[in-house]
């Protein structure tokens, strides 16, 4: 496997900083040089400065002052760390909003939002992009070549909408090229249901809490256009700095977020980088796979790129304002080697120092009220900082991956519009069967890459179509040549039932031509949830035999025709007794299998290690680990580093099948192991 390209070729090193607020600190300048000396103990090499500091750099309109950065630029490059200085558009400053009305978001009530908060500017309004667009321009000339530069980030956390009516104007001018014609559009929408057929884009309101909700293909549209406005408005953040400064650019994402799409967000930026707040409260195991989901996330939007991990707790987790669960000293450390072993070439923190006052200022920090060195939280990262100055090797490293998961957020969007799967949508649904079967790879040691429905098939021996509720004629035209050139596809239920505006296949599903492929039919739809889409309770139960087992249902179950698909597993009871519920049907020079329900349980453990065993997948490494041992490999140009991770409270060994040496220790290590509470090891070919 080929290394990738250090994200910071003059600094290819682990980066090992956080979230830097200086000008909170204005008043106490002999806390910058405190911050100084601190920075060095914790062996920290970047601050990340300028997140929300609009009012600082202009205090009025078109009064600038960049005293508190210049000196900190220096002060920060003086004591051999780096920045990644952000843009401040995340939060206006009070004269904006105030003189400039526009800019301030309208709510899905329809409200214009007063000055408060942060993330509620207008993405749309032309005032706003400007303003933003001077000083973007104004902090890229005077720091666009100082040797302190490792990067820029772009304003911070993307999210919302707005609803005003410049934003409504441009969502219709995006329908308008997108559809072309309206009439193109009103059969797209279905939009005679309910009398709502249109008669020109201009009588096209955005849906809203007080406005429309009943035309799923709207609301769709809808939220792909704050995807692609919200691109378009960082798009531009990037000209501005372009004019000045070649560095690489980023903005901090939140994983699994529902409101955008980072897939497409990712394709206009240099790297990925993303915010990680495991809740650790929930037990190590659990937590260890929630954030190594997250994690292999990230690593796809960039199609494996390694990428950075812009925010993480120290000490206690995000929401620490409410008094969360604290880290202990073990889960710190595994926390920081678990981001490394699965793509990220950093650990940074949410925050250095923690404020005053207002919202966060019980958030984790490095640096705690207390101000000291001598303290637990302080003394962990400085443990994390020694651990990754031995790490360098690593940066630019992969992680190779037979498997992947398809996934797209658009799924979410269109199965949480749904009245009838609204409600059981958000109890378990998309994420939660994809959560289901990544752990089923995750426990047997199978590293999974999570892509986007756009990305290259072709480069995996097996994909995981988790409910692809929405899927276009193309797609379904993509997934068979996969399948017919020797691909392994699993779907799962609700596959293919409706086109890319939410309009449902005629002719059976599943549609876009999957059905062939699959070898059957669905016939109709079943549920066996606790509660149905009303909340009314769904006492009737039913179970699905497989493999000598019953695994009990609690969620959707489809009835299903067979059309030359050979049944896996059967229903036990109700209409469906005695009829198959698993399905596998030889296509070209692959293989298709449907999963026709939604079992959070044990099954997808059964199904997906009988899969492991079938088609040969393997660990990383030969390395026999207890139950509980998590095990990945970073690789390119020939080097290796393992990563063996103890993710329980409890003791574990594992036997090395040969010698390695430990890159924390430099020492020599083979034979059996013993790894006490989230022990880790981090080796390399000897």
């Amino acid at each position: 496997m080929k290394k990738y390209n250090p994200t910071f070729p003059n600094f290819p090193h682990m980066l090992h900083g956080g979230d830097y607020n200086p000008d909170q600190w204005v008043k106490t300048p002999e806390i910058w040089d405190e911050d100084m000396r601190l920075m060095k103990l914790v062996h920290g090499n970047e601050m990340t400065m300028g997140i929300f500091a609009w009012s600082e750099i202009e205090p009025e309109e078109g009064v600038f002052n960049f005293s508190v950065f210049d000196t900190m630029m220096d002060k920060i490059y003086e004591n051999g760390g780096r920045v990644i200085f952000a843009t401040p558009s995340g939060a206006r400053p009070k004269w904006l909003a105030d003189k400039y009305p526009e800019v301030r978001r309208v709510t899905e009530n329809l409200q214009h939002e007063p000055f408060r908060t942060r993330h509620n500017h207008c993405a749309t309004s032309p005032i706003y992009r400007e303003k933003v667009r001077i000083i973007n321009e104004k902090l890229a000339e005077r720091y666009g070549k100082h040797p302190a530069l490792l990067g820029w980030h772009l304003s911070n956390e993307y999210n919302g909408a707005c609803y005003c009516e410049k934003c409504a104007d441009k969502f219709r001018a995006w329908l308008k090229e997108k559809y072309g014609d309206i009439e193109t559009l009103n059969t797209a929408w279905w939009t005679r249901f309910w009398s709502h057929h249109f008669n020109s884009f201009d009588e096209i309101e955005p849906p809203s809490k007080v406005g429309e909700q009943s035309v799923q293909g709207l609301s769709l549209d809808w939220k792909r256009f704050v995807t692609w406005n919200t691109t378009d408005f960082m798009k531009e953040e990037i000209k501005a700095l372009r004019k000045y400064s070649d560095h690489p650019v980023t903005t901090n994402c939140m994983g699994f977020f529902s409101g955008l799409d980072y897939h497409k967000i990712g394709k206009e930026l240099d790297f990925f980088s993303n915010d990680n707040y495991p809740n650790w409260a929930e037990g190590v195991k659990s937590c260890a796979i929630d954030l190594a989901i997250n994690l292999d996330f990230c690593r796809g939007v960039k199609q494996g790129q390694p990428f950075i991990i812009m925010e993480s707790a120290p000490g206690i987790n995000i929401g620490g304002m409410n008094f969360c669960k604290v880290k202990t000293n073990e889960q710190q450390l595994l926390e920081a080697a678990k981001m490394i072993s699965h793509g990220s070439d950093s650990i940074m923190y949410f925050q250095w120092r923690k404020g005053r006052g207002a919202c966060e200022k019980f958030h984790g920090a490095v640096v705690d009220h207390y101000g000291k060195e001598d303290n637990r939280v302080f003394q962990n990262a400085v443990k994390v900082g020694e651990m990754l100055e031995k790490l360098d090797g690593v940066v630019g490293c992969g992680v190779e991956s037979r498997v992947a998961f398809v996934y797209s957020n658009e799924q979410r969007w269109a199965l949480s519009g749904e009245n009838c799967v609204a409600g059981w949508e958000d109890k378990n649904g998309y994420y939660a069967t994809t959560r289901a079967y990544y752990r089923a790879f995750y426990d047997k040691n199978i590293p999974t890459d999570i892509i986007s429905y756009e990305d290259d098939f072709s480069k995996y021996d097996m994909l995981i179509l988790p409910t692809a509720y929405i899927l276009s004629e193309e797609m379904g035209k993509k997934l068979k040549d996969y399948v017919a050139k020797g691909g392994i596809l699993v779907a799962t239920y609700m596959t293919a039932v409706a086109n890319e505006t939410d309009l449902c296949y005629l002719g059976g599903t599943p549609g876009a031509g999957l059905s062939e492929m699959f070898g059957l039919r669905v016939d109709e739809i079943d549920s066996y949830a606790p509660v149905d889409g009303f909340g009314r309770p769904m006492p009737v139960t039913n179970s699905v035999s497989y493999g000598g087992k019953e695994y009990p249902l609690n969620g959707i179950a489809e009835c299903i025709v067979p059309k030359g698909a050979k049944a896996l597993a059967t229903y036990t009871s109700n209409i469906q007794a005695g009829t198959g519920a698993v399905y596998e049907n030889p296509y070209g020079e692959g293989v298709a299998y449907y999963i026709g329900f939604y079992q959070d349980g044990e099954f997808p453990a059964a199904f997906i290690s009988d899969m492991i065993e079938k088609y040969g997948f393997e660990p990383p490494a030969p390395i026999i680990c207890d139950e509980g041992i998590c095990l990945r490999k970073r690789e390119g140009d020939g080097e290796n580093y393992y990563f063996v991770l103890n993710e329980t409270e409890e003791t574990k060994t594992v036997t090395l099948d040969k010698t390695y040496k430990n890159m924390l220790t430099g020492e020599e290590m083979s034979g059996m192991q013993t790894l006490g509470t989230c022990g880790f090891l981090i080796l390399t070919d000897k």
